[in-house]
C-alpha cells in the first residue's frame, strides 16, 4: 500500500533548493543578470537554515538520524549495487545519505564564499564591511569551484536515482513529488509537524525577500562610490574617476577598439554604458545585456 515517507515541508525543500541552484547557476555569466544570481543565492542559504533545523524535528524520513550511516556502511552499499544485493530503503539509502551530506555542505560552503565574493568584489551584502577590497578574486575562484563540485555532485545524485528506480522498479522522482513510496503502515512518517514547518518555511522565504529587496536598493546607491573609495591610496586623491584602481581592474577587459568607437569616444562618457551614471548608480546588473557584451563585461 501507499504510505508517506516525505512529508511536504521536505519536499518543498528538495525542489526549491533544486531550482534555486539552477537559478544561480544558469545566472552567474550574465553581469546585468547578477541581483538574480544574489537572490538565489540567498534563498539557498535561507533553505539551507531550514533543513538544518528539520534535520532535527522533521518527520521520520527527514531527520539526520534516519539517515546516520558511516562511511563504511555507505562504501559497502555501493558494493552491494554493483553486485546486484543491495536492500530497498523507504528512505535514504546508505549511499545516499552520503550524497545528501555532501551536497548540503557543498550548497553552504558555495553559498558563504559567494557572500564573501559579494562583499569584495560589489561592495554589497551582510560581510561588506569586513571583507578587504582586492580578496574577492580568490575566494571567486574557490566560489566556482565549490559550485562545480556540487554540480558534480547533483549529476551523481541523479545518476543514483534512476539507477536505484530502475533497480527497485519504483518511480524514485515522483515518489519526491507525491511524497508516497509502497511500504506497510507502521513505517508511514507523521504530517502532524507539517503546518507549522510550512509556516517556518514560508518566514525564511519572506525574511530573504525582505533583506535582499532592503539591500539591493542600499547597494544600487552606494556600491559604486564604496568600491572606488576602498581602491585609492589613503595618501593619493586622482582627480578623475578613471584614474582610480578600482575603476582600471573594473574596466580593464574592454578592447581599446571600444573606447574609440563613435558611441563611446572617451573613457569619460560613462553614460555610453552605464545608462544610469548620471544618477550616480554604476552597477553591472545595470548594463544592457547587448553592451555587457559587446564589451565582455563579467
Amino acid at each position: 500500500m501507499k504510505i508517506l515517507v516525505w512529508d511536504l515541508p521536505t519536499r518543498l525543500f528538495h525542489w526549491l533548493l533544486a531550482a534555486s541552484f539552477a537559478v544561480a547557476y544558469l545566472s552567474a555569466e550574465e553581469a546585468n543578470w547578477l541581483a538574480v544570481h544574489v537572490f538565489a543565492g540567498y534563498l539557498m542559504l535561507g533553505l539551507l537554515g531550514f533543513r538544518l533545523v528539520w534535520g532535527f524535528v522533521g518527520g521520520r524520513y527527514a531527520r539526520f538520524s534516519s539517515f546516520h550511516f558511516s562511511l563504511r556502511e555507505g562504501l559497502g552499499y555501493l558494493k552491494q549495487v554493483f553486485a546486484g544485493t543491495a536492500q530497498r530503503h523507504l528512505g535514504h539509502n546508505p549511499a545516499g545519505s552520503w550524497a545528501v551530506y555532501l551536497l548540503l555542505g557543498l550548497a553552504l560552503l558555495a553559498g558563504l564564499s559567494g557572500l564573501v565574493t559579494l562583499a569584495g568584489q560589489e561592495g554589497q551584502g551582510p560581510l561588506a564591511e569586513w571583507v578587504p577590497y582586492g580578496s574577492a578574486k580568490a575566494f571567486k575562484e574557490v566560489h566556482e569551484a565549490l559550485v562545480n563540485a556540487m554540480l558534480a555532485m547533483v549529476i551523481l545524485h541523479l545518476a543514483g536515482v534512476a539507477l536505484e528506480s530502475w533497480r527497485h522498479r519504483e518511480n524514485l522522482a515522483r515518489a519526491m513529488l507525491t511524497g508516497s513510496k509502497e511500504g506497510t503502515p507502521e513505517a508511514a512518517a507523521s504530517a502532524k509537524r507539517s503546518f507549522s514547518a510550512l509556516l517556518l518555511l514560508a518566514a525564511v522565504a519572506a525574511g530573504g525577500l525582505w533583506y535582499f529587496g532592503s539591500a539591493a536598493v542600499a547597494a544600487r546607491e552606494q556600491a559604486a562610490g564604496y568600491k572606488i573609495m576602498r581602491s585609492i591610496d589613503p595618501r593619493e586623491t586622482p582627480l578623475r574617476i578613471t584614474e582610480t584602481p578600482y575603476w582600471k581592474g573594473k574596466h580593464r577587459p574592454i578592447a581599446a577598439s571600444v573606447w574609440r568607437s563613435a558611441k563611446v569616444g572617451t573613457r569619460a562618457n560613462c553614460v555610453a554604458c552605464h545608462q544610469n551614471a548620471e544618477q550616480g548608480i554604476f552597477v553591472a546588473s545595470a548594463i544592457p545585456r547587448e553592451v555587457a557584451a559587446r564589451v565582455s563585461l563579467r
